[in-house]
This record gives C-alpha cells, sequence and structure tokens, in this order.
C-alpha cells in the first residue's frame, strides 16, 4: 500500500473516532435526554414566561393638543396562558422620568396587541416643539421586569 493512502487512512481513522467520541456525550441516556424542544400544546406554559420579542410603535398623528396619539404593535414570544396588561410609558420632552402613556389588557391564547397611546409633546418649558422630535418609549407586561424599549416620532405642530 501506497504510504500516503497509510497516512490518509490513519487520518480518516483518527477524525472518526474523535467525532464519535465526542457525539458520545450527545447521545440520549437516561440523565442526559435529547435536547429537542417539543411543541407546544396549546394553553402549556411558555418556557421562560410570556416575553415581548417586538415593540413597533406609529409616528404619533397630528393633533393640535399638546397629546398626540398613536399605537404601538407589541408581539409576544408565544400565546399567552393567563390574562395579562401591555403597558407603555413615554418620555416627556425635557423630562427626566417616563409617564404612562397607555395600556391594553390581553387574554389566554393572543400572540400579539396594539395598545393605544397619547403622548405628550410639551416640553418642560410649555412650548411645543415644532421640529420633529424623537419619543422614547418603553413597552413591558405589568407584573414583569423585562422592558422592551422603542421610540416614537412626531412632527411639528398641527
Amino acid at each position: 500500500m501506497n504510504p500516503s493512502k497509510v497516512a490518509v487512512s490513519l487520518l480518516f481513522l483518527t477524525i472518526s473516532v474523535l467525532l464519535l467520541s465526542g457525539c458520545e456525550g450527545m447521545m440520549p441516556t437516561e440523565n442526559n435526554p435529547p435536547a429537542v424542544v417539543p411543541n407546544l400544546q396549546p394553553g402549556a406554559p411558555i418556557p421562560g414566561g410570556l416575553r415581548i420579542v417586538s415593540a413597533h410603535a406609529t409616528p404619533l398623528s397630528p393633533d393640535t393638543m399638546p397629546w398626540k396619539p398613536g399605537t404601538v404593535n407589541v408581539r409576544f414570544n408565544g400565546a399567552a396562558t393567563t390574562p395579562g396588561v401591555v403597558e407603555v410609558s413615554a418620555l416627556r420632552p425635557g423630562w427626566n422620568i417616563y409617564t404612562s402613556a397607555g395600556s391594553v389588557k390581553f387574554v389566554p391564547g393572543q400572540t400579539d396587541v396594539q395598545v393605544p397611546i397619547k403622548v405628550d409633546v410639551e416640553s418642560t418649558h410649555g412650548g411645543i416643539h415644532e421640529e420633529t422630535g424623537q419619543i422614547p418609549l418603553k413597552v413591558s407586561i405589568r407584573g414583569s421586569s423585562a422592558v422592551f424599549q422603542t421610540t416614537t416620532h412626531y412632527s411639528g405642530k398641527h
């Protein structure tokens, strides 16, 4: 047999043994079940609990009032198994704290909600910003410590 063929055969055998021994720890055993995520049945608890995976805010609608209406579309990581509330708070221009902008209830089975919001765009100086402004938003499920952050914007006084 050609010496280069022997070397290639030994190399292939060594790689095969290493791969098989590495996979041995991955084989299902009584103490090491397979890492398979089962399909959740409707109403089954969501591993890790219900969380917000995305929140998209529409631009605030023009309005003559300093409170501008808008909507935040919120998606969950699965279907809700219990009733709850999604809350949205906004950072008013010139302020350092977030204030409530809106909330909506959800029921078991829902995978998303639309939260109607009203955001005060009046600054702490009492004037309405005429230019386009960004408004930071915090979106959360009541009782959860996880907060999803997004922004909305408005343009001028209408």
